[in-house]
């Protein structure tokens, strides 16, 4: 027996000896072709032709695919030979199989009903487990004297693949510098590379980008992170690498709360927000005094977000603070306050009064000690924006002061006091100032203010209520509300007001501007259409006397007590002369 190794050559030998015979056999010696009657012409006649059209066919890699080649029985079909070819290699001639390609076998197609009414038959070819090297033309032929073949092109798709990464993992990067990433793949078809960023957008503010590379001229610390490079082509499943990016920066410092406010026996926590890479060491400190982690002060650090903790406050707590922090790149710093002041007045009253010729205005404010007074500005709104021009306690003269919003009035300076009549201060001393702010073109649009005391509630209650509103008085804790009943305003007018308040530390920043309006004596006026944190108010003007103080406020409560002790006891005296008589 022979050797199986021998086998294959003798077999193809074999193989195409018999092609070469059944060709010969079905092509008899033609006869000259000017005889109209020769053997040739009347078998091309008869032979069968194709039922399948040529076609491409796009097939994934490791799949299976069938090429079709069917053709029209006739008498003649049986002497012509079906053979299947890549390019010039035959893979089949008839039932024999040339190719020893094992993922290749014909299908016979058995005598099926064409469309016409007609027989059927041929050969398909079938490719297991698609490769790239299977891609290419294959064609199924016809032996006659003129072949006739239709021809089949297999393309191969192959999944998208990432073969080049740069950098290939991790990328550290100085900042201000320039920074390129590079991605490329490849497939059948040749995948689109898009970019990403893990639980965030691009730098440039876009969810994904499309390219090989992906720029950034000019590094900082907001493009730190995660970047995705992917590879798809819609072939299977798309392919994917990381690249992290990592800028080196010297520290940046963000204060969450420039000044915080607290009170003796409280706790405050000062907070600074540190960006850096490498990351820092930060130093807190009082005024210029390192401080360390003691019963009294701790720190606290989670994440970027540096504290100082300042458990029991005293009064040696209350000043200036700064977080220092550095790395090997550089340092910053960033300042704080911790304040005894109360915060600024928020006005939370309608925009709307209920009636014609008064309003209630009322106002809260956090303290962590207790409100002394306040102070309420008020004038009725104009159209054309003034500086406020305060009249000094001792000069007299005249001083603008062109940061409302941050100005903080003293103790010494001047201001009409609720409750009675003196020409000294509010607070003892002497004063010959005006008691209001006057506007830089005078009238109605003058600024005027009143100082309200806190234990006002005590005075209302002695005098009937008229102007405050006595369950609004000093509360025992940190947020405090105080409103006062407005008389004789205009009907239908537009008024704004600004308030600030006074506690042991002193006076806080004065409020925004609030705004506010009567209502018409014919209809009802729409709220100021700025909104009520900008807003006003307008006091009684009648309420307003010259300066007090506070030793006279309570001197000409006393004297109106006296007063009115005097009249009750004349007319009860007045009574009994005339039962008498």
């Amino acid at each position: 027996m022979l050797d199986k190794s021998w086998n294959l050559p003798v077999m193809a030998a074999q193989m195409l000896l018999l092609l070469m015979f059944i060709f010969i056999q079905g092509t008899e010696p033609s006869p000259s072709p000017l005889y109209a009657d020769s053997n040739y012409l009347e078998e091309d006649k008869y032979s069968p032709g194709f039922l399948t059209l040529g076609q491409k066919y796009s097939i994934a890699i490791g799949s299976t695919v069938v090429l079709p080649c069917k053709i029209n029985e006739t008498e003649n079909s049986s002497h012509y030979v079906l053979a299947w070819k890549r390019d010039i290699a035959v893979l089949t001639a008839g039932t024999v199989k040339v190719t020893v390609n094992p993922r290749i076998r014909l299908m016979p197609v058995q005598g099926q009903a064409n469309e016409h009414g007609g027989l059927s038959t041929g050969y398909n070819l079938e490719i297991r487990d698609v490769r790239v090297t299977d891609a290419g033309d294959y064609i199924c032929q016809i032996g006659s004297m003129e072949p006739k073949e239709i021809v089949h092109t297999l393309e191969v798709l192959v999944p998208p693949k990432i073969d080049y990464v740069s950098p290939p993992a991790k990328l550290d990067v100085h900042k201000g510098a320039h920074v390129r990433l590079e991605c490329r793949g490849s497939g059948n078809p040749t995948p689109k590379i898009i970019w990403s960023r893990r639980n965030n957008h691009l730098p440039n503010g876009e969810a994904n980008k499309t390219g090989n590379t992906f720029d950034v001229m000019h590094a900082t610390r907001h493009i730190s992170g995660h970047y995705k490079c992917t590879a798809d082509n819609r072939v299977g499943q798309p392919d994917s690498r990381e690249i992290v990016v990592n800028v080196l920066y010297p520290p940046e410092i963000e204060v969450e709360q420039a000044v915080v406010h607290s009170g003796v026996g409280h706790e405050a926590i000062l907070v600074c927000i540190v960006h850096a890479e490498p990351a820092p060491n930060v130093i807190w400190y009082k005024e210029s005094t390192q401080l360390g982690t003691t019963e009294q002060h701790s720190q606290q650090v989670r994440g970027n977000r540096h504290s100082l903790i300042i458990r029991n406050v005293t009064l040696l707590d209350i000043g200036n603070y700064t977080c220092q922090a550095s790395n090997t790149l550089g340092k910053d710093r960033g300042a704080l306050s911790l304040s005894g002041l109360p915060t600024t007045c928020s006005f939370d009253s309608p925009t709307l009064s209920s009636y014609r010729d008064q309003y209630n205005i009322s106002w809260t404010v956090q303290s962590y000690s207790p409100i002394r007074e306040y102070r309420l500005f008020y004038r009725l709104q104009s159209p054309s924006k003034h500086n406020l021009l305060h009249s000094s306690g001792s000069g007299g003269g005249l001083m603008m002061d062109k940061t409302l919003d941050n100005h903080i009035y003293s103790s010494h300076q001047g201001g009409s006091y609720y409750g009675g009549s003196s020409s000294g201060s509010m607070y003892g001393g002497s004063s010959s100032g005006s008691g209001h702010l006057s506007g830089m073109s005078g009238g109605s649009e003058q600024w005027e203010n009143v100082v309200i005391p806190e234990m006002f509630g005590d005075y209302n209650s002695l005098h009937g209520g008229h102007y405050y509103n006595a369950p609004y008085n000093y509360q025992p804790g940190t947020r405090h509300r105080m409103s006062f009943q407005m008389r004789n305003l205009q009907p239908g007018s537009n008024y704004e007001a600004r308030v600030q308040a006074r506690n042991d530390h002193g006076w806080n920043r004065l409020s925004s501007i609030f705004h506010f309006a009567t209502r018409s004596e014919d209809q009802e006026l729409e709220p100021s259409a700025q909104p009520a944190v900008h807003g006003a108010g307008l006091l009684d003007k009648k309420l307003l006397g010259s300066n007090a103080g506070t030793s006279n406020f309570h001197k000409s409560s006393t004297r109106l007590l006296l007063l009115a002790v005097t009249i009750v006891t004349f007319a009860l005296a007045t009574t009994r002369g005339s039962t008498a008589a």
